[in-house]
């Protein structure tokens, strides 16, 4: 691989040397912006740089020596799912342009017709289209009171999880979260108190989580956390311990009747870790559900999940 290190982010994937050197002179000269290009001759050497870092944009030619039309396009795309790709290849024909876009490039151009000018404006269409998509998609994704992920979209992580999991044989870990007394607080005080509370609390576990931690509220008053990179329970119940002690404050929300009250929220958790708890996303969550439910009855506040008969 080579790389011109200022600027922007960009892989190329080409076999052809000569075109290569091309495609790369015809970026370089946008005076508009600048690029650093990152340069791939397989399919196997492009994975290996996307493992290490991401770039903001991908172009690829469908056709090298380990992946051929579009395969080609269906590989990279798993691979590279949250940043736009741009297809520049020899083959003119517009209805593999309409199935290249069906399966999620944002852009296609055939070789003959590239010019510099025409590559720059492609690439700086694709990435603001891109960021609309994805702005709508993330839209889409919320909760609409806590603004945390929802269930749909914890659904989608679950699966981009376990498929990453059984390819480079990692773990990851689940948080289960359900607070205490949470129907009493809305037969007591009504549903403004209610929805006021879950999203305070929603705002707390946003601000106070890793980036890398995905938190979505999974219905009424639990929430799943999702953690990714983490291999034992023991860093699972490290991460809970945390969160839990970021949940357990005394909190001001306002009644259906306009008073101020002071309610002291708990909450009970259960973790469970990828592999040891389970190996779906059923299990994993029926693992972490039991665990939570032994922590609440037990007045634990935290408990980890049993590991499952092989």
């Amino acid at each position: 691989m080579n790389v011109d290190k200022s600027g922007l982010l960009i892989y190329l994937l080409e076999d052809d040397t000569e075109d290569a050197y091309l495609i790369t002179k015809a970026i370089q000269s946008d005076v508009l912006d600048k690029h650093s290009i990152g340069v791939f001759k397989t399919l196997e050497s492009l994975t290996s740089g996307l493992k290490n870092l991401m770039p903001e944009l991908v172009i690829i030619d469908l056709n090298v020596p380990d992946s051929k039309g579009l395969d080609t396009m269906i590989k990279v795309k798993k691979l590279a799912h949250n940043v736009p790709i741009v297809v520049l290849t020899g083959i003119d024909d517009p209805k593999m342009g309409n199935q290249l876009v069906q399966l999620g490039a944002q852009d296609y151009i055939p070789k003959p017709e590239m010019t510099a000018s025409l590559l720059q404006r492609v690439i700086r269409f694709s990435k603001e289209r891109f960021k609309l998509i994805k702005a709508l998609e993330e839209s889409a994704s919320r909760d609409v009171l806590t603004r945390l992920y929802n269930r749909e979209a914890l659904e989608s992580k679950f699966a981009e999880l376990i498929s990453k999991a059984e390819r480079y044989d990692e773990k990851f870990g689940i948080i289960f979260l359900d607070l205490n007394n949470f129907k009493y607080l809305n037969d007591t005080y009504g549903h403004r108190a209610g929805d006021t509370l879950l999203t305070l609390l929603g705002g707390r576990l946003e601000i106070f989580s890793r980036s890398s931690d995905f938190i979505a509220r999974y219905g009424g008053d639990e929430f799943v956390t999702l953690l990714p990179n983490v291999q034992t329970i023991d860093e699972c119940l490290a991460a809970a311990k945390s969160q839990l002690s970021v949940v357990c404050d005394d909190y001001f929300v306002e009644s259906d009747d306009g008073v101020a009250i002071k309610v002291e929220v708990t909450g009970s958790m259960g973790v469970a870790i990828y592999g040891d708890h389970g190996t779906t996303k059923k299990q994993l969550l029926e693992s972490a559900d039991t665990a939570m439910y032994e922590a609440k009855t037990k007045k634990l506040g935290l408990s980890a999940a049993k590991s499952i008969k092989r």
